[in-house]
């Protein structure tokens, strides 16, 4: 039986800090567009900064690969620290293509081509760019077809 206070346990609990990276993308260029994936990015956000008392880095919304990119290359490993969390949401299409163990599954940029799968960006990668955080804890949400491909 745990016998610690309340208060104990938010201390074990805390955080450097709790940051929010949001993805939403409606408006692709090459593919049909979604409803209402900008929009709940940006209620997420809302909701994470007001309420839950979250950083949340600016929404990226209708964003294209370069910009996906350089979230994963260049602003996560910037902003993660050791002793921080992550919450991580992604909404807008996935894409699933024959890979050498099955089904690959892939994030689509709003500037992706769909006959180009090197315009997409694959979930193995994404795995490895939020592996290699140094974060004490991840949460990640993706609201997409095939995320678990």
């Amino acid at each position: 039986m745990d016998t610690a206070e309340p208060s104990e346990i938010r201390t074990q609990l805390s955080f450097s800090k709790s940051l929010a990276f949001i993805i939403g993308i409606d408006a692709y260029q090459h593919v049909p567009p979604l409803q209402t994936a900008v929009s709940d990015a940006e209620k997420l956000a809302e909701v994470l900064a007001e309420h839950q008392g979250f950083e949340v880095y600016p929404p990226l919304l209708n964003a294209c690969r370069a910009d996906l990119i350089s979230l994963f290359e260049k602003t996560l490993p910037e902003k993660v620290g050791k002793d921080d969390r992550v919450f991580f949401y992604f909404a807008g299409h996935g894409i699933a293509a024959d890979g050498d163990d099955g089904p690959a599954g892939y994030l689509v940029p709003a500037d992706a081509n769909p006959t180009d799968a090197k315009t997409f960006i694959p979930m193995e990668d994404l795995h490895k760019q939020l592996d290699a955080l140094p974060c004490r804890h991840l949460l990640l949400v993706l609201d997409c077809c095939f995320s678990g491909a």
